[in-house]
């Protein structure tokens, strides 16, 4: 959701206030960042959707526990607090990070290749 916002803003900031050029490494700090935000950003539909799916049904498979999604964000918050929606972060990052860093490296080869400027 926020990865391709964060990607460009890191690079652009990187690029513009550090002697780093449009490089390898400029990508991967930017994409680190752009995978850190992408795991804080959904972390908690993660949870949310979790929880839905494995609650309990009675015979007509309606939930036990949650009437809806934003019934289980209520929930979880009152009883939980807001940082139980961060339940699982490491492993959601642990996945994402290397997703983001193979295809902004890889979308940034392909630009180059292909002769598109970057900003």
């Amino acid at each position: 959701m926020g990865d391709l916002a964060t990607y460009d803003t890191c690079k652009r900031s990187i690029l513009r206030h550090t002697n780093l050029g449009d490089n390898y490494v400029t990508h991967t700090f930017s994409s680190a960042a752009s995978g850190l935000v992408a795991a804080t950003m959904g972390t908690p539909a993660d949870v949310i959707k979790t929880r839905i799916m494995n609650q309990p049904t009675d015979k007509n498979g309606r939930g036990l526990l949650y009437r809806s999604s934003v019934d289980c964000l209520f929930v979880t918050i009152r009883e939980e607090g807001f940082l139980a929606l961060y339940k699982g972060f490491l492993p959601i990052w642990a996945r994402m990070a290397p997703w983001s860093l193979t295809f902004w490296l890889s979308y940034e080869q392909v630009r180059n290749l292909s002769g598109t400027s970057s900003f």
